[in-house]
This record gives structure tokens, C-alpha cells and sequence, in this order.
């Protein structure tokens, strides 16, 4: 329907959003990007409850925000972990711990992607990886409509579990 095999790059994210706690418009569709900061794209599941704390920290790292959400948070606290030199996969595997609440995740960056879960596994989200592509969804039937001729087995992944894969 949106003709994606004639796209061209290395990776790519989509999602569909259910707002329940922020205005449904153009500002706040995902994905969400880190403003001024490195060039990061997220898209989110979930309900980060200590994102007032990092809203904070991170407005006084120069950090500005133009919505309430805290998606926007995630992706500016990816964001800024990455300008101080971190790699994707240490950052992924911190914010499982530093972000609290309920929630799963997909980043993309200029050089991959990855994902993280929280500590208790509490929105869903499944992995397919083949030798020729990986693809994460929250349902499998997702997956399964994407690549309907593949012989793919999607997984659930583990509470608390992150990754990343890069160019």
C-alpha cells in the first residue's frame, strides 16, 4: 500500500500512536526527535514516570523540548548520552535501568537502530531477524503482514532486555 520496497536507506521506523496522555497532532506524532542534539528518531510504547527528572536535567544540558510528552524525553536523554560519546548499546542497556515506569522502544540513529524494554517486560514488543533483515513490531501479526512469504519466527523479547545493530 505505501510501496516500501522502493524506498531507499539502511532502516527505517513507523509507528501507529494511541495518545492517552498528550494532544493528538502533528507535534506530537511519533516518531519523536532530540532537539538541537544528534539527529535520533524514536518511537515509544508506554509511560516513563520519572521523565519530570530527566525533563529537568536534561533542559539544563541545553536541551529544549517543544511538547509535553515524555517520548520526547527518551529521545533527548538517548540524545544527549550519545553527543557525550557513549555507544548506542551502553546507552540502550542504562535506560532500562534509569527510566522508570512501563515502556519498550525503538530508536533509530545516522548508523542504526536498536531497542530497549523495560525491567518488567510490560508492553509487548517481538523481534524477526534474518540473515536479510530484523524487524521489531508490538504484535506479530504485524510482522507477519509485513513479510507474508517469509518463514519467519517472530520472539518476545525479555524484560529489561536492549540492542542495537548498526551499519
Amino acid at each position: 500500500a505505501y510501496d516500501i520496497s522502493s524506498f531507499a536507506g539502511g532502516h527505517a521506523i513507523g509507528h501507529t500512536r494511541m495518545a492517552t496522555e498528550s494532544r493528538v497532532d502533528t507535534l506530537h506524532s511519533h516518531p519523536f526527535w532530540a532537539r538541537p542534539f544528534a539527529d535520533i528518531a524514536l518511537v515509544h510504547n508506554g509511560h516513563v514516570t520519572n521523565e519530570h527528572k530527566w525533563r529537568r536535567r536534561l533542559e539544563q544540558r541545553g536541551h529544549r523540548f517543544l511538547t509535553d510528552n515524555d517520548s520526547e524525553v527518551v529521545a533527548a536523554y538517548l540524545a544527549d548520552q550519545l553527543e557525550r560519546g557513549e555507544n548506542l548499546d551502553e546507552v540502550l542497556e542504562r535506560s532500562v535501568r534509569e527510566l522508570d515506569g512501563s515502556f519498550a522502544y525503538l530508536v533509530s540513529t545516522v548508523d542504526g537502530i536498536g531497542f530497549a524494554r523495560d525491567q518488567f517486560g510490560l508492553k509487548p514488543l517481538l523481534l524477526a531477524e534474518t540473515d536479510e533483515y530484523v524487524v521489531l513490531a508490538s504484535e506479530d501479526i504485524a510482522i507477519r503482514a509485513a513479510f507474508p512469504d517469509d518463514d519467519i519466527r517472530p520472539r518476545e523479547l525479555g524484560a529489561g532486555e536492549s540492542r542495537s545493530w548498526q551499519r
